[in-house]
């Protein structure tokens, strides 16, 4: 690891994305197809008081057999199973209620418009 408190950052900030791309980050249009999310004012970008402390490990015994240093980049390493894992947490905790499927992101409003729909 050449920086590792750069590259715990780096994860942690992919982490961050995942989770925002799961619960938060919408795109809306009008029935005229006007995008009325165009904006920070209206677009949800996680913050930092939005999610938890996380805890960064790395393993630096699988090097990249692709190039002679064997490095590997780290910026979005935290991004590609956050969503994922997010999405199944929702998903795991609403199937109490029957509900099996929602569509990502699981805003809130969309989770609270499942619940009134679900039969559980």
């Amino acid at each position: 690891l050449v920086n590792p408190m750069l590259a715990d950052g780096q994860v942690k900030g992919g982490l961050v994305q995942g989770l925002g791309g799961a619960l938060l980050e919408e795109r809306a249009y009008d029935d005229q197809g006007q995008l009325i999310t165009g904006s920070f004012n209206d677009y949800c970008l996680p913050r930092a008081d939005d999610v938890p402390n996380f805890v960064v490990g790395t393993n630096e015994g699988a090097p990249c057999t692709h190039n002679p240093l064997g490095v590997k980049g780290c910026g979005e390493a935290g991004t590609i199973g956050a969503g994922a894992a997010v999405t199944n947490a929702v998903l795991d905790a609403l199937g109490t209620r029957g509900i099996h499927d929602i569509d990502m992101p699981a805003t809130s409003h969309k989770v609270w418009q499942a619940l009134q729909q679900s039969n559980g």
